[in-house]
């Protein structure tokens, strides 16, 4: 199965309507191929139900994050910012071939505080120490 033929089955059968968002994985499939893994989620608790924010004619804003390969082959942080994007399952088979895994999450008015802890859990508590340092800048 081609590249794109599963990239149809994968909108077909997980609509980002349906879900708050995913985590995606390089792979290689059974064909040598570079294709990505991914799994859907939704948020529970506080944090579910949330009414998508910042959209605009062009598609939702979403929270994404990125991690890198190491030699060795562990996962490693790099980068995390917010985007609007068309169609998040399109934009990672985009990626394809660069190695790179992560997680898209719609923004919404209750997305933060999961995204904000989630970071912190990715970057050993890096990340809480990095906003509070930001803000106590701006502060000064």
């Amino acid at each position: 199965m081609s590249i794109s033929e599963r990239l149809k089955e994968h909108l077909i059968e997980n609509d980002m309507e349906n879900y708050d968002g995913f985590y995606f994985i390089p792979s290689i499939d059974d064909e040598d191929e570079d294709t990505y893994k991914l799994a859907f989620f939704n948020l529970k608790e506080e944090c579910a139900n949330g009414k998508p924010v910042d959209s605009s004619e062009m598609g939702n804003m979403y929270h994404m994050c990125f991690f890198k390969t190491t030699e060795e082959g562990a996962p490693v942080f790099d980068d995390a910012f917010e985007a609007i994007l068309a169609d998040p399952i399109v934009y990672v088979n985009n990626l394809t071939g660069s190695g790179l895994g992560g997680c898209i999450l719609k923004k919404t008015d209750k997305s933060e505080k999961w995204w904000v802890e989630y970071l912190d859990y990715i970057t050993g508590g890096e990340f809480k120490q990095k906003v509070k340092e930001a803000f106590g800048s701006i502060g000064e």
